[in-house]
């Protein structure tokens, strides 16, 4: 009789803790569906508040903005999904694996919008990933879960670092990316021998800093 009324006993202990573990699983879910939601929500007011525009209601939503109930809404990344950067470099063969939380400014975003994203990026990448080589950005895989994206560099495919010319009757120097400005010398091109000026002219390629002021303390010699 004891060992019956113990059996019960524990059986309902380990019903009551079954429960608990149930309620408790199903309370994190909710938590973390309230926070991606929130996460989301705020970022979407920092677009606002930075006059980003705002997407277009899609053909199939109704009148308040909300998708039929038999069409299901695009993936987006979420302030819990896997963010994984895979940085190769071409010169070395070697790959580095980096992770982490989502940036903010992906946060929301679909795998269209990140594709854009992508491709503006590479259009108008930073003097930095310029010179360090950078010849691809990929987006490798993309769901709720994980999101990863790909670097590739390649730093033989820079072919200079400086570039040296006369702007408006001065020698300047423009970086290997020939938009972004390394330094105004204030030597005047009409101070300097034929030579350099026909040089100058059609622009001279340097590869280093050493090599770059070699040249300008000639200028001025």
């Amino acid at each position: 009789m004891k060992l019956k009324k113990a059996c019960i006993y524990l059986i309902s202990l380990m019903c009551l803790a079954v429960m608990f573990t149930a309620c408790y699983y199903l309370s994190y879910l909710h938590a973390l569906k309230e926070f991606n939601r929130n996460a989301i929500e705020r970022s979407q007011e920092f677009a606002r508040l930075l006059n980003y525009p705002e997407p277009s209601p899609s053909p199939e939503a109704g009148e308040d903005n909300t998708l039929a109930v038999d069409r299901q809404a695009s993936e987006i990344i979420l302030p819990s999904t896997r963010y994984i950067i895979e940085i190769c470099d071409m010169k070395t063969n070697t790959t580095d694996i980096q992770e982490s939380n989502p940036p903010g400014y992906l946060v929301g975003l679909t795998r269209e919008e990140v594709l854009d994203y992508l491709e503006s990026y590479m259009q108008d990448m930073t003097l930095s990933e310029h010179n360090k080589g950078l010849i691809s950005y990929e987006l490798v895989r993309f769901s709720e879960d994980e999101v990863t994206m790909r670097k590739t560099y390649n730093e033989d495919t820079v072919p200079f670092r400086f570039y040296v010319v006369v702007k408006d009757g001065y020698v300047v120097v423009y970086n290997s990316d020939l938009k972004s400005v390394f330094d105004y010398t204030g030597i005047e091109a009409a101070k300097l021998s034929e030579k350099d000026r026909i040089a100058l002219s059609k622009g001279i390629y340097i590869n280093s800093k050493d090599e770059l002021y070699g040249l300008l303390e000639s200028f001025t010699s």
